[in-house]
Order: structure tokens, then C-alpha cells, then sequence
């Protein structure tokens, strides 16, 4: 291995260090602290907690990304930092429309795998002001999320995916680098988050559900910052993602007996879906992610 491959391993393993251990600390002393699993609680104390770490966490990757520089003297050319828009205004729309899109087509999947007996019709056509304005509304607050989409993208997209690409072909770095996201969450995780705590196989299913979630995700996200060299594009991916998927899910099912159809579904069962339909948008993304610039 060169020298230069060596200090771009020194340099990914301090950068996942930093970005692993505040989960594998703080998440187990609250636990420790509120007796019971923290995202799977019913007690309102545990609220603030949970707001509180998630947000905290997803600034980590990107203030490990900030060490690790000054760390290992790397300095700061390369950091996707730049809007880069000129040209690239495609990619820009692609990071809104694809999320809302594939969210959408993961909603018509759950109707039609596990709400047999609703007709089309009757689930999806009975929109009101109500639900539509509680759309728009969550819309409007993916710009506040938007910041700690931001924390977690420059850290993996800015900072992992680089050096990952470095020390190994684009579509191995895509998968090692998606599982390394997926089991940063694997304390949250195992803490009830996305899932919860009862259901077949916890909390090893869940932990591998995320990884293939984050590995379809990394791949269209590589691309974007990529094709782009702004980590913008991610982060507007990520925001839209974490607080519109399920925003799409419940204004779809906006009538009675649809909502208690999918209040019924455990968050494993309607993941499957979501999955599915990520996995072509995997497939697309590697495809795009190979081909060289004309």
C-alpha cells in the first residue's frame, strides 16, 4: 500500500472513531439513566431526550469530519463546501422530486401489499384541505431539517465517501459505505429507533434494514454530491427523506379506515416496501455513478 493510500486510512479510521463514539456513549447511559429503551418509551420525559440526541447526532459526522482535518493537518481544499450549481441545476431538482417521488410510490406499495379490499379509489381520492395542509406544512419544515440533514452529510458524503473512493472501486465504496452508515444508527436502533423494540429478530433485523436502507440511499446521495462536488444536493435528499416520507404516507391515507389499516402495520412491515423501491433507485445510481462524463 502506497503512503499516500496509508494516510487516507489514517485518516477514514479517526473520522469514523469520532463519528462512531458519541452514539456508543450517550445512548446507552440514557437508557441507563431512564430505565428502559428511549425511543420505544411511552414516558414523556423521554421526549426532549430523544429530540436532543438526534439532532446532536446528526451534527457528529460532520464535526468529526471538521476534527480529523485539523487532526491529521489535511486542511480544507475538497470539502464540497461549494454551491456548484452552473450546469448542474438537474441534480439540484433530482435531490427534491426523486425523495418525494419514490416516498409516493412506496405509499401505492403498502396499499396495495397489505390494504387488499380498499379499493384505489376509496384510499388515495379522498384528500382534504386538512391533510394536504399538514403536507405543505412538514414541506416547509424539511428547510429546518435541512441543517442537521446537512451535519450528517458532510461528514459521510463530504468526508467517508471521498476516501473510500480513494482506497477502493466506486460500487464496493458504495456498499462498504453504506453499511458503515447503517451501523452508526445500530445503537439507536437497538434504542427503539425506526422500529422499535417488539418485533421478530430485534434488534439484529433492524440493524439490517438500515444498512440496506442506507446503502440504496448512498448511492443515488454519492451521486448527487458526486455529479455535483456540493454537498447541497445530499442534504436537501436527507431532509426531504427523514421528514416527508412518512408526511406522504399519512396524507395518502388520509381517510378513516386507511389510517387504521396503517396503524396496523408494524415499522418493519412498511419498510419492505420503501426498500424495494429504493433498490431501483440503487440500481439507477450505480449505473449513473459509473458512467464516465461525455
Amino acid at each position: 500500500m502506497s503512503s499516500d493510500k496509508k494516510l487516507t486510512v489514517k485518516r477514514l479510521v479517526i473520522f469514523l472513531v469520532l463519528a462512531f463514539l458519541p452514539f456508543c456513549i450517550i445512548v446507552p447511559v440514557m437508557w441507563s439513566y431512564f430505565g428502559e429503551p428511549i425511543y420505544a418509551s411511552e414516558n414523556p420525559d423521554t421526549a426532549v431526550a430523544n429530540y436532543c440526541v438526534s439532532v446532536f447526532g446528526m451534527m457528529v459526522p460532520s464535526i468529526a469530519h471538521l476534527l480529523t482535518r485539523l487532526i491529521t493537518k489535511e486542511g480544507f481544499k475538497n470539502t464540497y463546501l461549494g454551491l456548484n450549481t452552473k450546469g448542474k441545476m438537474g441534480y439540484y431538482a433530482a435531490s427534491v422530486i426523486v425523495p418525494l417521488a419514490y416516498s409516493s410510490l412506496s405509499a401505492v406499495l403498502v396499499w396495495a401489499i397489505f390494504m387488499s379490499g380498499s379499493g384505489f379509489g376509496d384510499t388515495f381520492n379522498n384528500f382534504n384541505m386538512q391533510s394536504i395542509g399538514l403536507f405543505l406544512l412538514q414541506f416547509a419544515y424539511s428547510l429546518i431539517v435541512f441543517f442537521p440533514a446537512f451535519g450528517e452529510e458532510w461528514g459521510w458524503r463530504g468526508y467517508m465517501m471521498p476516501k473510500l473512493m480513494e482506497l477502493m472501486p466506486k460500487p464496493a465504496a458504495v456498499i462498504v459505505g453504506g453499511i458503515i452508515w447503517g451501523l452508526w444508527h445500530a445503537p439507536l436502533t437497538v434504542a427503539g429507533h425506526n422500529f422499535g423494540v417488539v418485533y421478530p429478530g430485534y434488534p439484529f433485523v433492524g440493524i439490517g434494514l438500515m444498512c440496506l436502507l442506507c446503502t440504496a440511499m448512498n448511492a443515488f446521495m454519492t451521486l448527487l454530491t458526486e455529479k455535483t462536488k456540493s454537498i447541497y444536493p445530499a442534504a436537501f435528499v436527507h431532509a426531504i427523506n427523514n421528514n416527508l416520507s412518512m408526511g406522504v404516507m399519512f396524507t395518502f391515507f388520509s381517510n378513516e379506515e386507511s389510517m387504521m389499516k396503517l396503524g396496523g402495520l408494524s415499522a418493519v412491515e412498511m419498510f419492505f416496501p420503501y426498500i424495494g423501491v429504493l433498490a431501483v433507485i440503487f440500481i439507477g445510481s450505480m449505473i449513473l455513478l459509473m458512467k464516465k462524463e461525455a
